[in-house]
């Protein structure tokens, strides 16, 4: 049995707005970055299909 791992593209594209959202908030207000981090860190997980 082969298992493929196909990313999705929704999953990217989630991971790359919260990523700009990310940055944003670094910029901007930098106290309040963590709040879009686990959408970063599961999103890309997701993304290349660690889970």
């Amino acid at each position: 049995m082969e298992v493929t791992k196909k990313s999705t593209a929704l999953d990217w594209i989630i991971f790359f707005v919260s990523l700009v959202v990310m940055i944003l908030l670094l910029m901007y207000s930098d106290e309040w970055f963590w709040l879009a981090l686990p959408f970063v860190l599961t999103y890309f997980v997701k993304a290349i299909r660690v889970i």
